[in-house]
């Protein structure tokens, strides 16, 4: 039985309920078009492309069962570094398209990466450098869309994840209340077993070699919270220690937390690492 539940929480977690968007570029002072962007394997994304002062793009994720409205305020930091950005919802996430697979997961979120970057190479063709910024969930498939050395990606910045070991991490998101349960099934279902056999059946669904051997090596910036019982820091910290191009900033804050509870030294660290492979900030600029 555990073996059932396990897998069903695992479908559970790649195909969560959807979450409308909660904000729009506008309330934090951006004007973005909405795109419709097709992915390699048919799926439709909704995309937010915004200008920016300069040459560079980032493109930005969002963190499980989340959308890319989680992600304005970064957007806006970007845009005020220099960055044209383009905001996305992972398939089965926010207005994007439903993709029913359980298998090969890892490639097929990569996808959506590969689509919004190709989305900015069409819109942008001489942009320079290009960031992907995965947050949560989002960073796993964009260190992954590292193996290619063909992958059109400058550089990485990767906050709250991810972790050197899936199947530790998934079963201790499970069972630190990382995925939303009922509440008079969550006791039952946060148990040992269940969360093994969850964390199992995630990895077998995601289907891909982990920790990545890189094809493409680029600076890269992961941000840890250590205060995050979601994605612990030793893991995260453990899997940048494989990358010989990987900095670490620790935070004094939770899952997530960086941009709110420590604003400061979160834009100071990503001013910092945007600005040292490629754009300048506004005022700056020719």
């Amino acid at each position: 039985m555990s073996r059932v539940i396990g897998r069903r929480l695992a479908h559970g977690l790649f195909h969560p309920p959807r979450r409308g968007h909660h904000r729009v570029p506008a309330d934090v002072g951006l004007e973005a078009v909405s795109l419709r962007v097709d992915t390699s394997d048919g799926v439709a994304l909704h995309v937010w492309a915004i200008e920016g002062g300069g040459e560079a793009v980032v493109v930005i994720g969002h963190g499980i069962g989340m959308s890319k409205s989680a992600s304005l305020a970064h957007a806006r930091l970007a845009v005020d570094l220099g960055y044209r950005v383009l905001l996305f919802d992972h398939r089965n996430h926010g207005l994007s398209g439903q993709d029913p697979a359980s298998r090969g997961l890892a490639d097929r979120f990569s996808l959506d990466i590969a689509a919004t970057l190709a989305e900015a190479a069409r819109r942008w063709p001489l942009a320079s450098p290009r960031v992907v910024w995965g947050f949560s969930f989002s960073t796993f498939p964009t260190l992954y869309s590292l193996r290619s050395a063909d992958a059109p990606i400058d550089a990485v910045i990767l906050d709250s994840g991810p972790g050197d070991d899936l199947t530790a991490l998934l079963s201790e998101f499970l069972l630190r209340g990382g995925m939303p349960l009922p509440r008079p099934l969550s006791s039952v279902l946060r148990t040992p077993r269940v969360a093994a056999a969850f964390a199992t059946s995630a990895v077998d669904m995601l289907g891909c070699e982990w920790p990545p051997v890189l094809g493409r090596v680029v600076p890269m910036h992961f941000i840890v919270g250590e205060q995050d019982t979601l994605v612990p820091p030793w893991q995260t910290v453990q899997l940048a220690d494989r990358y010989p191009t990987a900095v670490v900033t620790r935070l004094p804050v939770t899952h997530l937390g960086g941009i709110k509870a420590a604003r400061p030294e979160y834009v100071a660290t990503v001013s910092g690492f945007l600005g040292a492979v490629g754009a300048q900030p506004r005022g700056e600029r020719e």
